[in-house]
């Protein structure tokens, strides 16, 4: 449907840097968690919530956030995670109520040294034949010369601004997906 086409349309942009927000909302935060063959500590981080104007009727976008993963206490290499498990990342609001979790299985074992690749993950809501896309993260993740995985730079989300209304019935679908040709890239050498 065109609405469809143009809320995918919003979505890459805003990932993308390629649309100005309207106006940000201080005070979000997220815990970034992994587990697999090892569970490295949670980390509690800021996210930048934008919104966008996306018609002249003021319709509320989604909030796009932006988590860091190049300042504070991982800045240097990123969150190390194992090869293969589980992402999990909870965004909280400025009251410190939960607004949605994001978990992501992953599989990057085949990864060589020294290379990145990128998971998207776009969840839709699903009722009476119609699909809202409603939710996405964007991760990515580098190997260093040992081998050893992390997710670096940024993580990007967009979610929802109101919660979904609680008097429909309606299911969640999940698609995961990254590169497939080439899955890996070679990593810029550090300067």
């Amino acid at each position: 449907s065109t609405t469809q086409s143009l809320l995918g349309n919003f979505e890459e942009s805003v990932l993308n840097g390629r649309m100005d927000p309207e106006g940000a909302v201080d005070g979000f935060t997220a815990e970034l968690s992994a587990s697999g063959m090892f569970c490295p500590a949670h980390i509690r981080l800021p996210v930048n919530a934008y919104f966008y104007r996306l018609s002249d009727d003021d319709a509320p976008s989604p909030y796009m956030g932006y988590i860091r993963l190049d300042e504070g206490p991982i800045a240097k290499k990123g969150y190390h995670i194992p090869k293969k498990g589980t992402i999990q990342l909870t965004v909280f609001n400025p009251n410190e109520t939960v607004v949605k979790v994001f978990v992501a299985v992953y599989d990057v074992s085949d990864m060589p040294p020294l290379t990145q690749t990128f998971l998207r993950q776009k969840t839709f809501s699903v009722r009476k034949g119609h699909s809202l896309h409603r939710l996405k993260i964007y991760s990515r993740f580098a190997s260093s010369r040992s081998g050893r995985i992390y997710l670096h730079t940024d993580i990007r989300v967009i979610f929802a601004r109101h919660p979904p209304d609680l008097g429909t019935m309606y299911y969640l679908h999940t698609v995961t997906d990254g590169p497939t040709d080439p899955k890996y890239t070679s990593r810029p050498r550090p300067r």
